[in-house]
Order: structure tokens, then C-alpha cells, then sequence
């Protein structure tokens, strides 16, 4: 079949910015976009830039934006891509929130492996195990499994909302890749790792949107990855900073008083010690007045009614707990 598509071409110190050009072949439908792309490179213009390796949907490296969406190429046949557009073109840039170092090619170590390398994802094994006790169970293994099929594609962290605003923000694939570390049991550094991951940019940032795991070619559920180890955070009362105050005065306030205090998680978020922390929030607090929305200070906030069934519920989650 004869396809056309049209790529993103920039050159790094090119004051011009990006541009488009279109390349028109014959390849087979059954082919793949990277198929294609190596042919265009072969046959029509030896500058285009792009990655490719594995060429079998492994290595991630040939992830882009096609119509719009990240796909992994090597993965996506040229066929089914033609049939998304009226004219049948294919559109194909770099990967989104990336920094562009030419054509398709984005820097990769800025994007996600600097961020992976931060979680410090290798087990620390004590030096007094003998060999052959550094060894898990297969049921834990089996735990781990899905995580460890991570390849590293990126797109998770493309779909991440909370990276299109915060590009500081760990991101999915990153605590994806924490994951697999905290949950080994021969690793000695659990308690320092969870306590670190729960600090600024780190886990408590996910805003809970599940586009990571809709992202996700490899069913890993990045979201679930991350409550994970929320729940471990919460589990072992560990964790640092505002971030464990928010939690325990969210779950306190709903107990309470059947419905969230807004006010009084503002407070106990920053820590009732802490004067210059509650102080910062005045600007805010007038803000929020300005447009209609006055919390009651908490010593005046009212009992929802039926407040005392939300309140059985806590407690039976604490015996079972």
C-alpha cells in the first residue's frame, strides 16, 4: 500500500524551530511505523533521526507521538494507523514533555532515567547473608513479576497529569521502578526508601487520575503500583513531612465529623508546631474567600448527619487493620 507520513523534523541549535515533512511509500499494511520509518531512512532521507532496537515492543526506545497519542512503533502497524485519518496520513512526532534532541529523538536521560536512577533501584543485600540465603519465594516473585516487565517505554509518564504541570515530579514510571525494590524482602534499606520516596515530587504527588495504567502497553497498572506503596507508608507509619500529616488528618477529620474539614487539614497538614507553615496559608485562605469558598474553622465544624455510621466503618477497618 502507498502511505504517507508525516514526521517532525528538528535540529538541535536550530533557532528556526520544528518543522514537518512528509514522505510518501509503498510497504506492506502488515508493516510496522518503525518498519516504515527505517525504510524512509534507507530509501529517501539518511538525516531522519529516530530510535529503534528490539524491534519487538521489549526495549522501549521507539516509543512517539502518533496522531496525537504515544505509541510504540515497532508495535503499531502501518495499516491500522493510516485508517485513523481521512486522508490517510500519519502524523508522527516525539514523545510529549520530552526535551527534543532531533527529529524523533528525545533526550531520554532527562525524561525518566535520571528520575529512576534518584529511587536508587538496586537491592542492598546485608553483607553478613551467606550466598545462598539471598533468596525470595516464589510467591513474592511472582508479586514482583509484573513490575520487573516494565521496558522502560515512557508512556506512562506521558499520560501523567501531574508531569504535564510538575516536569520535578518522580512520575509513574519511576515509583514503578521503586516498587520492585521496596517490595524484595532481602533489601535493607526499606523504612530509608519509603521515607525518601514519601518526601517533596516523591509518591504522595500522584493525583490518582489513572491515566498512567490507561497509558500502559504492558498491563503494569503503574496507579495500583503507586497505592502500593501508599499503603506500605501508611502500613508501617513511616513516611515524612506534610504528606503523612495530610493523610492521618483526612482520615481524623472524615471520622470525626462524617465529611472533610478543610480548614483543619490545611492546619494539621503543615503541622500545628509549625507557625511560618500556617502562616503561608493566609494568602490562600483569602483567595478561596475571594471566590465563595470559606471553610469553618474547625473548632465550629458541624457533625454530618449519619456521621457515627462513617465512624463504625472506621473503626471496624481499624480492628481488621
Amino acid at each position: 500500500m502507498e502511505v504517507t507520513l508525516k514526521v517532525k523534523r528538528y535540529e538541535f541549535g536550530n533557532d528556526l524551530g520544528s518543522s514537518e515533512q512528509s514522505y510518501t511509500i509503498e510497504i506492506d499494511g502488515q508493516d510496522t511505523l518503525l518498519d516504515a520509518l527505517l525504510q524512509i531512512r534507507d530509501e529517501k532521507d539518511p538525516t531522519l533521526g529516530f530510535r529503534g532496537s528490539c524491534r519487538s515492543g521489549f526495549c522501549g526506545d521507539c516509543t512517539m507521538t502518533v496522531h496525537g497519542k504515544g505509541a510504540i512503533t515497532c508495535r503499531t502497524k502501518v495499516e491500522e494507523a493510516s485508517k485513523k485519518s481521512k486522508d490517510g496520513v500519519i502524523p508522527i512526532a516525539p514523545m510529549k514533555l520530552t526535551k527534543v534532541v532531533k527529529d524523533l529523538i528525545y533526550d531520554d536521560e532527562q525524561f525518566h532515567w535520571a528520575k529512576i536512577k534518584a529511587t536508587e533501584p538496586w537491592v542492598d543485600v546485608a553483607s553478613t547473608v551467606p550466598d545462598q540465603d539471598q533468596k525470595i519465594s516464589n510467591e513474592q516473585v511472582k508479586e514482583l513479576r509484573l513490575a520487573m516487565s516494565c521496558t522502560q517505554c515512557g508512556l506512562c509518564d506521558q499520560g501523567c497529569v501531574v508531569l504535564a504541570i510538575d516536569k520535578t515530579y518522580l512520575g509513574p514510571g519511576a515509583l514503578t521502578k521503586a516498587f520492585r525494590t521496596v517490595h524484595d524482602s532481602r533489601d535493607t534499606r526499606y523504612k530509608e526508601r519509603l521515607d525518601s520516596l514519601s518526601g517533596k515530587r516523591g509518591m504522595w504527588d500522584c493525583a490518582h487520575c489513572f491515566e498512567a495504567s490507561e497509558h500502559c502497553p504492558k498491563g503494569i497498572e503503574p496507579t495500583d503500583r503507586i497505592f502500593d506503596l501508599h499503603d506500605k507508608v501508611i502500613k508501617e507509619d513511616l513516611g515524612v513531612g506534610g504528606a503523612k500529616r495530610h493523610y492521618k488528618s483526612f482520615a481524623a477529620s472524615v471520622k470525626a465529623d462524617g465529611w472533610l474539614d478543610e480548614a483543619r487539614l490545611a492546619i494539621e497538614s503543615e503541622g500545628l508546631g509549625n507557625v511560618k507553615g500556617i502562616l503561608r496559608l493566609i494568602p490562600l485562605a483569602v483567595k478561596a474567600a475571594l471566590r465563595g469558598k470559606r471553610p469553618m474553622p474547625y473548632f465550629l465544624h458541624k457533625k454530618r448527619p449519619g456521621h457515627k455510621k462513617i465512624r463504625s466503618i472506621f473503626e471496624k477497618w481499624e480492628v481488621k487493620k
